[in-house]
């Protein structure tokens, strides 16, 4: 009995004619990649603009320790400032501001920045007389200022390590041959 029953809910279903209706209204675009059809590749994607500045700059009392450059910065993107630490075998040490110097005694430096909308400044500040300073911790230190958009901090928040300079301009796509001269005053 029960093979007849299947038997036949398998012949009513193989009878029934194909439903259709009429086309459901336009799905949202999808991501550019692959074409699929030739194998060539899609659009390609948005072409971010120079996003890496270098200057270098003397702080001195004339400048009250501090430097400064106009930058657009747009809202929800982010800006990093590194300094150039040290040269290792050849090759530059970047540190992502603020670095704290502890000298003896208690003493301490840091180099920090700040920025806005339209404008960034780099600058130091310690518990005792900058002007005491040996040169090496104020001319001619070499900063890197790297503008990060938005988009790449929602997409990427979880994997950025903003302190690794070379992470940074890996995500981002930049390398040296990228980086732009910015004047500092």
């Amino acid at each position: 009995m029960k093979k007849i029953l299947y038997l036949v809910v398998l012949a009513a279903i193989i009878s029934l004619p194909a439903c259709e209706g009429p086309e459901g209204p336009q799905g949202p675009p999808g991501l550019d990649g692959r074409d699929g059809v030739d194998g060539e590749d899609g659009e390609d994607g948005i072409e971010v603009l120079n996003l890496v500045f270098e200057g270098q700059v003397t702080f001195s009392a004339e400048n009250e320790y501090a430097i400064g450059s106009q930058l657009e910065i747009g809202q929800g993107d982010n800006l990093l400032i590194y300094l150039e630490w040290a040269q290792v075998e050849g090759e530059s040490l970047w540190r992502l501001l603020p670095q704290t110097v502890f000298f003896g005694e208690g003493a301490t430096l840091t180099y920090n920045y700040q920025y806005t909308s339209s404008f960034f400044n780099v600058f130091m500040q310690a518990n005792f007389d900058l002007a005491e300073l040996e040169a090496d911790w104020t001319d001619n230190q070499r900063i890197r200022v790297v503008l990060l958009p938005g988009f790449f901090v929602q997409e990427e928040a979880a994997r950025i390590d903003v302190s690794d300079y070379d992470a940074v301009m890996s995500l981002i796509g930049k390398d040296e041959s990228d980086i732009v001269p910015i004047t500092l005053k």
